[in-house]
């Protein structure tokens, strides 16, 4: 994470993300936490979000909880990640793959169809 001027911006690979003021004070007292010395300091892995249990990372719900508390939508984000994701994967691999019921990852796919037909034939004249 670096900070220029008044702006945080967190750095995957060499891209810089601008950071929320909120979101930027989390990941910055995250980073600052002591390492645990309970159940997670037994893990081999080194998550970002651990869990109460060794080996596994804090689970979706509960980091959804956190970030609700602090005023960070993220409904926003989970639905353009699975759109784009519907846009790349068969409903048959989607769904398996998030745990979703078919009709849902079909739901999805219906969601993220780039097919242009629906637009164009609306746009047609109306027939004499």
């Amino acid at each position: 994470m670096s900070t220029v001027g008044e702006g945080s911006f967190l750095t995957l690979s060499r891209t810089p993300i601008p950071l929320p003021a909120s979101l930027a004070d989390l990941l910055t007292d995250l980073s600052n936490m002591p390492a645990p010395t309970n159940w997670p300091a037994n893990s081999s892995h080194d998550w970002l979000f651990p869990g109460g249990l060794p080996g596994q990372h804090l689970s979706g719900t509960v980091l959804g909880r956190r970030l609700a508390a602090h005023h960070i939508p993220n409904r926003p984000t989970r639905a353009t990640a699975l759109v784009a994701l519907a846009q790349d994967l068969p409903p048959a691999a989607l769904g398996p793959m998030l745990g979703l019921h078919p009709v849902t990852a079909a739901h999805w796919r219906r969601r993220a169809a780039t097919d242009w037909t629906a637009y164009l034939e609306a746009r047609l004249p109306p027939p004499p």
